[in-house]
């Protein structure tokens, strides 16, 4: 009897012991892919800016186009200027530019011929709220292959086929305004939106930040600007960082972006891109911003 209960106590503890060796095991061997995926990611995106900085280099060989003289007929009589501190920024002017220039969309009739009975200010305004209530995936991307699909599609499936065909019109035919309509339309959803609190931050900080996280540190979003004009990747990728910037302020990096090594890859591109209106200015907020950060 003696005998049976011992070998019943060594057969249970090799049982405890074997279980508790697999719970082990299989707990270290789920950090390890944690780790290698986490490193893999990394390498990735290095790759990637790599790339993306190669790319660069050869666009602005080649990518010479003289910046327009005269923007009066499409933000009216006041040229834009690239600002971004409410202190600088004069919101009645800049809101009198917005309107000009979606009126200037509407004169060119991208919307109507598209089929949307809406204005061209309608079209922002709606595709805004689209991407705002259904932001990308900044977390666990690469968890499975079907995540990082649905963050390579991600503009297709939120704001569908007909509508960005027409946003991608719009950007190829007004190429030579792209540059200061970006700066205007940052500064309306930034220092001048009328929701902002004042001393506060912008109302529109939040999904602001997820697609400037999406585009700076996911595979979908530097996917995506991989394949854009190499000036529109830039400059999407400036307004990034100053999100990012804003959200460091504000204590809302909620993902805990490094601004640092993006900052570097960029002041070196924008420093060798051509045809850029406002490059001194990017400089010298990229060198402010170097400053603050390095």
């Amino acid at each position: 009897m003696d005998k049976t209960i011992k070998i019943l106590l060594i057969v249970f503890a090799a049982m405890g012991i074997g279980l508790l060796g697999y719970h082990w095991i299989n707990k270290w061997h789920t950090e390890a892919v944690r780790v290698a995926v986490e490193a893999e990611k990394e390498a990735c995106l290095l790759r990637v800016a790599r790339l993306e900085t190669r790319i660069d280099e050869l666009a602005g060989q080649v990518d010479a186009s003289p910046a327009p003289t005269d923007l009066s007929g499409v933000f009216g009589p006041d040229r834009p200027t690239e600002t971004t501190q409410p202190e600088q920024t004069d919101c009645r002017r800049i809101n009198t530019q917005i309107a000009a220039f979606f009126q200037y969309l509407d004169s060119k009739g991208y919307v109507t011929e598209a089929g949307l009975d809406m204005r061209a200010e309608i079209l922002f305004e709606e595709s805004f709220a689209k991407l705002a209530a259904t932001p990308p995936t900044n977390v666990g991307e690469l968890n499975n292959l079907y995540g990082l699909l649905r963050n390579v599609t991600h503009f297709y499936r939120v704001l569908g086929k007909d509508r960005l065909l027409l946003i991608k019109s719009i950007i190829d035919n007004e190429a030579a305004v792209v540059e200061p309509a970006m700066a205007v339309l940052f500064s309306g959803l930034t220092a001048c939106d009328q929701n902002r609190p004042i001393d506060g931050e912008p109302a529109k900080l939040e999904p602001l930040y997820e697609y400037a996280a999406y585009f700076l540190n996911t595979m979908g979003g530097r996917g995506y600007m991989l394949r854009r004009d190499s000036k529109v990747r830039m400059l999407v990728n400036y307004y990034a960082l100053l999100i990012l910037d804003m959200a460091n302020e504000q204590r809302r990096n909620a993902y805990g972006i490094d601004i640092r090594p993006h900052l570097e890859y960029l002041f070196y591109d924008i420093n060798n891109q051509r045809g850029l209106m406002y490059r001194e200015r990017y400089l010298s907020q990229l060198a402010a911003l170097r400053n603050k950060y390095l």
